[in-house]
């Protein structure tokens, strides 16, 4: 029966749905083709040092027939600069494009697949600003041919960040950290970091959400700052080109995006659908292309083509898009849920439907405006991962064990706890022959031991974790305690604390930007509740 069964993340097209892809490739290749785009076809196995500024842990890894080391390509920019660094003359202005499928492992049994088709070009040997130009032209130009009227461009910058915080007098440590916060959209880490520098400006006192209107508004007061205007003249550039030739578009910007890849050196533009809540393009400036390859830079701007967002907008009838979604709050269930509705109907959400819960799932607010799931704990991350919530509320604990695909944008302070190492009396947390470590938190515990330079054997319990040493199964635990009685109650001591837990506000990364106006209300909310502590409504 095995035989019959696919490998997890994967899955079989046909039908009516494969010949839609196949018509969406035909028409990017017959238009690219008629621009004087040349096709260009990589291998799906490459070397795995054409991959060194990935991210490993989302590679497949294979090995040939004399050990060396290989992936299945996660992404088709890298091998195309592989390519230009061996066969490319430099005289040239080369414009290359491709459709092919790229494979990057997910989340074991999260439902996610781990293949998928991309499309994409590249203009190469090109510095001017001409190239940014052609390659949003092309991209809302596929928008238009496959009838995708709601787009909008959303611009920002590699260098955007960096050239604001270096006018700003602080640590190098300081720097590094406001970026991290900056870039995830933490807005916990942000103002712990803020409040640490003299004079920060008052401006950007809320820059992780410094996008859309806010971004704009923000925008007009740094351009002051002659880098800076470098940069917001080139995306002035851009969105009267959009306005020009694409009138029904709509144009913004992120003060506070993260650059997609490392080699990125300029201007990022990226096609959002607000009612999808995904990309349909992304891309930009990277004149580090080459530098993994040989000793030397080359100009080039690259876009790439989301084919499944096309095939869900694609002949999608108009009515489809008419009927305005709720917002989705995802809610872990038990005492999670019951700290979260108070704290959200301070912020102005009507959560009277979850007053009375019973055996219910799923609740709507009476406006209409949000929908409650309550989930396990430990699901709420997948809920919106997958797209299907927008915003969740779930323990540190949880988020630690999880990929992180979405923002982790307020420490809530409610569900206090601490992760603790705990064992016997006469253990010895220092002692150098190998331990073997009890928990739930596999994650949390490798991490912790790895930063002490630890090698431990991790055995994963499910039930109770105190278990572990008492029937010498381990040595010790690594658990969550709030008051430490369990511990004590098992004779357990505690040797060492290894980080702080609490509930956190998570957002989908799309919903951001597809419910800007109602999210970013409710975390102002959420903000000033947190700070008021003395506030007699204040949730405990």
């Amino acid at each position: 029966m095995s035989e019959k069964m696919l490998a997890a993340g994967s899955r079989d097209e046909f039908g009516e749905r494969l010949v839609q892809k196949q018509q969406i490739s035909q028409i990017i290749s017959q238009t690219l083709n008629e621009k004087d785009f040349t096709a260009i076809s990589t291998p799906l196995i490459e070397r795995e040092s054409t991959f060194e500024q990935y991210h490993r842990r989302n590679i497949f890894h294979l090995y040939d027939q004399i050990g060396e080391n290989l992936v299945l390509r996660p992404d088709l920019t890298l091998p195309i600069a592989r390519f230009l660094a061996a066969n490319r003359r430099q005289s040239q202005v080369t414009q290359l494009y491709y459709i092919g499928d790229v494979f990057r492992q997910t989340d074991h049994l999260s439902g996610a697949y781990n293949q998928e088709t991309q499309a994409g070009i590249e203009l190469i040997g090109d510095a001017t600003f001409n190239a940014e130009m052609q390659a949003l032209d092309t991209m809302l130009n596929f928008a238009e041919q496959f009838g995708i009227a709601e787009v909008q461009v959303v611009l920002s910058d590699a260098r955007w960040i960096d050239t604001i915080l270096n006018q700003l007098t602080m640590s190098e440590q300081q720097r590094h950290g406001l970026k991290e916060a900056i870039e995830a959209k933490n807005l916990t880490a942000f103002e712990k970091l803020r409040e640490t520098i003299p004079d920060f400006p008052e401006t950007l006192k809320r820059w992780p959400l410094a996008f859309g209107e806010d971004g704009e508004d923000v925008m007009w007061q740094l351009q002051s700052i002659p880098a800076a205007k470098k940069i917001i003249d080139n995306w002035l550039r851009l969105a009267e080109f959009v306005h020009q030739h694409y009138p029904e578009v709509t144009v913004t910007v992120d003060l506070a995006a993260s650059s997609p890849q490392p080699y990125y050196t300029g201007a990022i533009m990226r096609g959002f659908i607000p009612s999808l809540g995904r990309y349909l393009f992304s891309g930009g400036r990277y004149d580090r292309l080459l530098e993994n390859f040989q000793n030397e830079t080359l100009p080039a701007v690259g876009m790439g083509l989301d084919i499944e967002t096309i095939l869900k907008k694609w002949r999608m009838a108009p009515t489809d898009d008419i009927t305005r979604e709720p917002i989705v709050v995802v809610l872990g269930k038990g005492r999670i849920a019951k700290d979260a509705q108070k704290l959200l109907k301070l912020a102005g959400i009507d959560t009277s439907p979850l007053d009375k819960p019973e055996r219910k799932l799923i609740f709507s607010s009476p406006d209409g405006v949000y929908r409650f799931i309550l989930v396990k704990p430990t699901d709420v991350i997948k809920y919106l991962d997958r797209g299907i919530g927008d915003i969740g509320i779930v323990g540190s604990d949880t988020m630690a064990e999880q990929d992180q695909n979405h923002y982790d944008m307020l420490d809530l302070e409610t569900g206090q706890a601490t992760f603790v190492v705990a064992a016997p009396p006469k253990f010895n947390l220092n002692a150098t022959q190998r331990k073997r470590i009890a928990t739930k938190y596999p994650t949390v515990t490798t991490q912790y031991f790895s930063k002490r330079g630890e090698d431990v054997e991790i055995i994963k319990l499910e039930g109770s974790v105190e278990l572990g040493p008492l029937t010498n199964l381990s040595d010790a635990i690594v658990d969550i305690t709030e008051t430490g009685n369990t511990l004590r109650e098992n004779n357990l001591v505690i040797y060492d604390k290894v980080a702080k837990v609490s509930t956190h506000l998570i957002i989908r990364s799309g919903a951001l930007l597809q419910f800007q106006t109602e999210l970013k209300r409710v975390i102002e909310n959420m903000m000033t509740i947190l700070g008021e502590k003395q506030n007699e409504n204040y949730p405990k």
